[in-house]
């Protein structure tokens, strides 16, 4: 019992950490800035409009799940 609410303990700060990230990624989206992202080279490289949208559509899938 003692271990099913360690490991359920784990999950639920797992949970609220990826809700903050995922609120904090969606921040920066939301302001406008420019977005890069790290290629195969190891090269930054701006993520164009259909990137961002995608980007943005996952991150607002994070938050709707791990944030209620």
């Amino acid at each position: 019992s003692a271990r099913k609410k360690a490991e359920e303990g784990k999950y639920l700060k797992a949970k609220a950490d990826s809700c903050s990230r995922a609120r904090l990624a969606k921040a920066s989206f939301d302001s406008g800035v420019r977005i890069t992202r790290m290629n195969e080279k190891g090269e930054h490289e701006y993520l164009d409009d259909a990137a961002r949208a995608a980007e943005a559509n996952r991150i607002q899938g994070v938050i709707q799940s791990d944030c209620n």
